[in-house]
């Protein structure tokens, strides 16, 4: 039996089939979608799973170096804007058009989990990073100066490498 981390067998799969700059859009339960293998349904009834719990989940596993939420959910769901921040200080936040994650956000993605998350602009686009430091140190030369901010960020969240 597995000691730790995520325990759903598909999204443990999806995560580990995750590629540098591969998407996997985290939804929220009245996300529109055909049920095909690359979603992974963990909503049970109304706000179980939650968005957050989900996230944490997630980013225990995953190195996530950005994330896009609806452009209106900074203004319309505020609890969800500043929760996905927390979750992820390290990675670079966007916005993208609520149109975007249902079209080519929703063609794009790699996998799409649905949580019970009950809230309007509960989705969440992350974007599948790499351990900066360690994906360089392998070359023999240094880290390159367009990726040094992001393992400034990554050290100073505690993200040093793997483990």
């Amino acid at each position: 039996m597995r000691r730790k981390g995520i325990l759903n067998v598909k999204l443990g799969r999806a995560i580990s089939e995750m590629g540098h700059d591969d998407i996997m859009l985290v939804v929220d339960a009245g996300y529109p979608m055909a049920y095909e293998d690359r979603v992974i349904d963990l909503a049970l009834c109304p706000g179980v799973p939650d968005l957050l719990t989900v996230l944490r989940a997630i980013r225990q596993d995953m190195w996530v170096e950005a994330y896009h939420m609806i452009d209106d959910a900074k203004a319309n769901n505020p609890n969800a804007w500043n929760g996905v921040a927390d979750v992820f200080p390290d990675a670079l936040p966007g916005v993208k058009p609520n149109a975007w994650f249902h079209e080519d956000g929703y063609r794009n993605a790699k996998f799409i989990v649905r949580t019970g998350a009950w809230m309007p602009w509960g989705n969440v686009a992350l974007v599948s990073g790499i351990p900066v430091q360690e994906w360089f140190g392998n070359t023999g030369g240094t880290v390159p100066d367009s990726w040094t901010e992001r393992h400034a960020l990554n050290v100073k969240h505690g993200m040093t490498g793997v483990e």
